[in-house]
């Protein structure tokens, strides 16, 4: 099947002084394409479920009062197609807005990985626990706002709805609904304001955690090294207690506001239902009217608690998500994610320090042996070359446009094989996956991978890590002992392909594997000068 991108799967544009809420707004409705007729649907959703007792009702009056049977089969098939319809349009609208919210998540995470790993000008830093948790935990709860702009909209609508009806059943019942649902709505906001500024003090605490659990892991065996995995376990510890103690104030909070809400909805509704039994006694309603009028009081129950429950604190936490989001992107225009198109003009690499000298002629595979010391200082330095590494990078055009490099620590996305590649032709994805050997697991492009990759192995994770590095097509591609994982057998097929692969364009391999370094044009023995010294 062929793999189509999404539409409009730009980053979004982060705009200097930009507010949480603003960008909120800007998100939700960035789709109107989609939205809009998610919306329209919901709408005869949420309308047609609310219009059920009005039928009911017109069906007492009209077929069962006057024992028509012509009146009662016309209106029982009024009935049938009004369910036909609105279970069509519920299906159809909830599959829009689970589309849009993927194409969001994807957008966002656009953004972020652009404003925070590769952004203009070279800044770009590795992800830290809390950068990680804004790329999971934020961008989920920002990217589920977009439900704001259908769903909620629809059940508003319901509610005016079921207002119209109940004046024509009885103005007074109409009136008080016109008047009430909005003055109830706003005591709900009221109430969820408190929640809405914890959430994201709470937010905070989490993405703290997560980030300590995560650099924790990550450099555990270098806190073992140093002995400081104790007071490292201690810090996580203290961080890990503050964030489950925000977590039972969130969540007191939120059972507070369901209860207050639960209040302002419970007295409401008492109020219309009492209102219209009230006027049937007196004989101002019919039975039928009675019925209607009970049944779309009972309906407006859950538009109002749905409001109150999912609506306000999906809010809540899509303003604070977005705080979160715009803490850690750079108040700047985001430019787009660099392609093969901008892989054009053949770049000579120069890398130069204290006693090394490394080069890279256009279309060269070059291999760099050296200790572990130095080959990390130098693809820390290639990483990211404005950061002072006491090592000068050097390439005759835009670096961050040419230059692709694979660092030796593999971490791969939650999803799928396709997930983790460039989105490139199946064609070409299965040119990347033969050169990094990956035949033997990825033979389905959809095949989950798990989080973080764990469902396979430590060789299958290095090798993807591999393939999505090749896939780029970059003309000058470094890699960091891209196959320490792998076995000997594994490794020397991976030296012969990745040779034929990259043929054409420049590749600098810093490894001390000497299957890799024996598929090179030349190799920059930086050990022997480690140990001259």
């Amino acid at each position: 099947m062929k793999h189509v991108e999404p539409p409009d799967a730009r980053p979004f544009e982060v705009r200097p002084g930009e507010r949480p809420g603003r960008f909120v707004a800007r998100v939700v409705f960035s789709l109107p394409r989609v939205t809009v007729p998610a919306m329209l649907l919901a709408i005869v959703w949420q309308v047609g479920e609310s219009a059920v007792p009005v039928v009911m009702g017109l069906a007492i009056d009209r077929a069962l009062a006057t024992g028509d049977a012509g009146q009662l089969g016309r209106w029982l098939g009024a009935l049938v197609a009004l369910y036909v319809a609105l279970t069509a349009a519920a299906g159809l609208s909830l599959r829009l807005t689970a589309y849009a919210v993927q194409v969001l998540q994807h957008r966002l995470r656009g953004t972020l990985s652009i404003g925070v790993l590769h952004r203009v000008g070279g800044a770009a830093r590795a992800p830290d626990g809390g950068v990680v948790s804004v790329m999971t935990n934020d961008v989920t709860r920002l990217s589920n706002a977009v439900i704001l702009a259908i769903i909620p909209v629809s059940r508003m609508t319901a509610i005016g709805f079921i207002a119209v009806s109940l004046l024509a059943t009885h103005w007074l019942l109409g009136l008080v609904v016109l008047l009430g649902a909005p003055v109830a709505v706003w005591l709900m906001g009221v109430l969820s304001e408190r929640l809405s500024r914890d959430s994201r003090e709470y937010q905070t605490l989490l993405a703290s955690t997560v980030g300590q659990a995560t650099d924790l892991v990550a450099g555990y065996r270098v806190l073992k090294g140093v002995g400081a995995e104790a007071e490292a376990g201690r810090r996580y510890g203290r961080a890990s207690r503050a964030a489950l103690v925000g977590a039972q104030r969130n969540a007191g909070l939120l059972g507070r506001f369901l209860v207050g809400s639960g209040v302002v909805n419970g007295v409401f509704l008492v109020a219309v239902t009492g209102l219209a039994g009230w006027f049937a006694v007196d004989g101002r309603l019919s039975v039928g009217g009675l019925i209607a009028a009970v049944g779309l009081s009972q309906a407006l129950l859950p538009q109002m608690q749905w409001i109150a429950r999912a609506s306000i604190p999906n809010l809540a936490n899509a303003r604070a998500s977005a705080a979160r989001l715009l803490d850690v992107l750079p108040p700047a225009p985001v430019s787009g994610i660099p392609s093969t198109a901008l892989f054009q003009k053949p770049s000579t690499l120069e890398v130069t320090g204290a006693s090394l000298y490394v080069r890279v002629e256009p279309g060269e595979f070059v291999g760099v042996r050296a200790d572990d010391p130095t080959a990390a200082r130098l693809a820390a330095a290639l990483l990211s070359p404005e950061h002072d590494s006491g090592l000068e990078v050097r390439l005759d055009g835009e670096y961050r446009s040419r230059v692709i490099v694979a660092p030796h620590q593999v971490t791969l996305f939650t999803g799928t094989i396709r997930d983790n590649l460039t989105r490139d032709a199946p064609e070409r994805l299965r040119s990347a996956l033969h050169a990094a050997a990956c035949d033997d697991f990825a033979a389905d492009l959809d095949a989950p991978v798990g989080e973080n990759g764990h469902r396979l192995s430590g060789g299958q994770r290095q090798r993807l890590a591999l393939a999505r590095a090749v896939s780029t097509g970059a003309p000058v591609l470094v890699l960091h002992d891209p196959t320490t994982a792998v076995d000997s057998v594994t490794e020397q097929t991976i030296a012969g392909r990745l040779r034929e692969f990259r043929a054409g364009r420049s590749t600098l391999l810093i490894t001390s594997s000497p299957a890799l370094l024996g598929g090179c044009d030349r190799i920059v023995d930086l050990l022997d000068r480690t140990a001259a010294r």
